[in-house]
């Protein structure tokens, strides 16, 4: 499949920086714009170039995590399933507290990759004001990476957290992306997405099509 321009200058720009000694990439894509595919090809460049041994990946669904999976198979030709022979795992944010020592140990062992997709939902600058899943990244994977790509479509917490890995710009306290391709920039691409709502845990919804009401 080939690369849309954006894909292609994240891409570059990322290899760039982690050549350049920076570890830490934070890319902001509107939602629907290919942040799975793209990153995909980061870690195949990557690993074709030597730079890294092995690729993980977290996200916050177990169907988000099969996507990845399956991308990056299919990307690197090579086995995302953690056996032996493996170039890597894809895992959820939920099993980052249940992870045993000789996981974490690969980091000590390895030149490891991490994927972070969605990384809003793990807060964090410090230990002191992380959540469960900020506290494991920063005590496990910050500093022991070779490298990281952090990615998200919304780069902001509702209870107002700092997002780990992330840095922000004074005296407006905005997060520092590293590359943005946002709402106005896929308008001009012309490749904007429908939306899917669905309402959970709703007993009546009501919707007005027209002259037409509908209720469930």
């Amino acid at each position: 499949m080939k690369l849309r321009l954006w894909q292609t200058e994240c891409i570059n720009l990322a290899l760039t920086q982690y050549q350049s000694g920076n570890s830490h990439f934070l890319a902001l894509a509107t939602p629907g714009a290919g942040k799975t595919l793209m990153a995909s090809e980061l870690a195949n460049q990557l690993l074709k170039n030597n730079m890294v041994d092995l690729v993980i990946c977290f996200s916050p669904s177990s169907i988000v995590s099969q996507d990845f999976k399956e991308s990056l198979q299919l990307k690197t030709n090579e086995r995302f399933d953690g056996l032996i022979g493996a170039k890597g795992r894809a895992l959820t944010y939920q099993s980052l507290q249940y992870l045993e020592v000789h996981f974490w140990q690969l980091f000590e062992r390895y030149r490891v990759f991490v994927i972070f997709d969605e990384i809003h939902h793990c807060a964090g600058s410090n230990i002191d004001n992380a959540n469960a899943w900020g506290e494991q990244i920063i005590l496990n994977i910050q500093n022991k990476a070779q490298c990281t790509l952090a990615l998200t479509g919304t780069p902001w917490r509702s209870d107002a957290a700092p997002i780990v890995l992330s840095s922000y710009q004074q005296p407006n306290n905005k997060i520092a992306c590293d590359y943005v391709y946002g709402l106005s920039e896929a308008i001009v691409d012309n490749v904007c997405r429908v939306p899917q709502i669905v309402a959970v845990d709703n007993s009546r919804i009501t919707v007005v099509d027209d002259a037409e009401t509908k209720t469930f």
